[in-house]
């Protein structure tokens, strides 16, 4: 019996709203009897895998045809991971390739970006009035599928459901408040929590398809010229570890997005920045191909 091709779980825009849909071979078929994939995760993600495997699932629709949301349009958080990859962390400090790095002290670094950022495959980036640095940073995000509070290392992927591509889009150049007091000088929201600041997508890899999360090949062009090119092994605190740190915080739930940092080769490393008409192609192995243009606001 031939194996079955690889199918991912993505939500698609339709004149009723927003629906669930699974894509396989280039067809979009949306998944009956559930309003979201948010509420697909609540209810049970591998529940409704199975379901769409036996094939309980609508008439196929062309990709071309639809338009991506993001794969989960409202999470209830967007967690944030930054200084994450050694080889990032060397760029920044203009380091040597081989010279040692020690993760961040106290643990991953972690900050939040509001759920209204989000964008889908296609969709526009606006550049913002005013900024001249925005920058692109590629980034594996897990989506929880089990609550999780106060869990190892060890158990932590037990928690995730599905893998995305972000791209946690930066505008440099709203980071430091100049002339603010020092407790108030750097400004994470007005840099990375502005609307369009991120892509998501295509779809959600299931995690059972993906049993190696720390072992990816991601890659990131603008406009046709590679800028990051890594692998999610340069991670300095593994997804396991982030998922340990945070859940001894909070409790995470379904929905939520733990997105793990980026690897080198961003902007401000290299000194190059965005600008009107030029496209982000951000790709990771066995997930896909996160695309968007950008444009003035």
């Amino acid at each position: 019996m031939p194996a079955m091709a690889q199918r991912y779980v993505a939500t698609i825009s339709t004149a009723g709203g927003p629906v669930p849909a699974v894509v396989r071979d280039g067809m979009v078929h949306p998944i009956p009897g559930v309003p979201s994939v948010r509420a697909m995760l609540e209810e049970g993600f591998e529940v409704w895998l199975d379901r769409v495997d036996a094939g309980e699932i609508g008439e196929g629709i062309g990709l071309a045809e639809v338009t991506l949301l993001p794969p989960v349009p409202n999470p209830p958080n967007l967690y944030m991971v930054g200084a994450n990859y050694a080889d990032h962390l060397r760029e920044m400090r203009r380091l040597g390739p081989q010279a040692p790095v020690a993760p961040t002290a106290g643990g991953p670094f972690f900050f939040l970006k509001p759920t209204t950022t989000l964008i889908g495959d296609g969709a526009v980036v606006e550049i913002g009035e005013g900024v001249t640095k925005l920058d692109w940073e590629i980034e594996l995000a897990a989506v929880i599928g089990r609550r999780a509070h106060r869990v190892a290392a060890s158990d932590a992927l037990e928690h995730v459901a599905a893998y995305t591509i972000i791209n946690d889009v930066s505008a440099r150049d709203r980071f430091v408040r100049e002339g603010a007091d020092p407790h108030f000088t750097f400004d994470w929201l007005s840099q990375k929590g502005w609307a369009t600041s991120c892509p998501a997508g295509p779809w959600l890899l299931p995690a059972r398809d993906c049993p190696s999360p720390a072992n990816l090949a991601l890659k990131l062009s603008v406009s046709g010229e590679t800028m990051q090119d890594s692998n999610t092994s340069q991670m300095l605190y593994s997804l396991e570890e982030q998922i340990e740190a945070l859940s001894a915080l909070l409790p995470l739930v379904p929905g939520d997005i733990v997105s793990t940092g980026t690897c080198a080769g961003v902007g401000a490393g290299r000194g190059r920045f965005l600008a009107p008409g030029d496209v982000m192609r951000a790709e990771i192995e066995g997930i896909g191909v996160l695309t968007n243009s950008v444009e003035e606001a």
